[in-house]
């Protein structure tokens, strides 16, 4: 099986959202990984940090873990940003996160309606923000790649 469509199965688990990220790059992905190997197992850590905190359980619990993860890949794109335009999108995603971190303690003293009416909201927000912050570690990935390639003599 190729490694990219490896990667795809990895996506296929953590949903649509990011199934059509992977997809979307699919393209840019196979390139990199052809050109650069050794960048495969990063890309792949990527897509599974984020595939990992999938919807395999829902409730407060489990959104606080995927909120954590995605807190870490802003962190990462934070400090590797090539432009003021990243750096300020991933600390405006950084606030979203931490405000979604915020309102799951108020969730648990909710009524069972309400709870599940703002779990399903948090949900589709937090889909929301995977499939953007992934997108644009990928963009990085991509670009980095493009980088290091381009500082390297051509082969002969």
């Amino acid at each position: 099986m190729s490694k990219f469509r490896t990667l795809l199965r990895i996506a296929t688990t953590a949903g649509p959202a990011i199934y059509s990220v992977v997809r979307r790059y699919g393209p840019q992905i196979k390139q990199v990984i052809d050109d650069n190997p050794h960048l495969y197992a990063t890309i792949k850590s990527r897509i599974v940090a984020i595939a990992g905190a999938g919807k395999t359980r829902r409730g407060p619990a489990k959104l606080q873990e995927r909120i954590e993860v995605l807190r870490e890949q802003t962190t990462y794109l934070y400090a590797s940003a090539n432009s003021a335009e990243v750096a300020e999108q991933t600390v405006a995603w950084r606030h979203e996160l931490d405000a979604l971190h915020s309102a799951l303690p108020v969730i648990g003293a909710m009524k069972a309606k309400q709870r599940r009416g703002h779990l399903k909201q948090i949900e589709a927000t937090v889909d929301d923000l995977s499939a953007k912050i992934l997108a644009l570690t990928l963009e990085d990935d991509i670009e980095d790649a493009q980088l290091v390639d381009d500082d390297q003599p051509p082969s002969r």
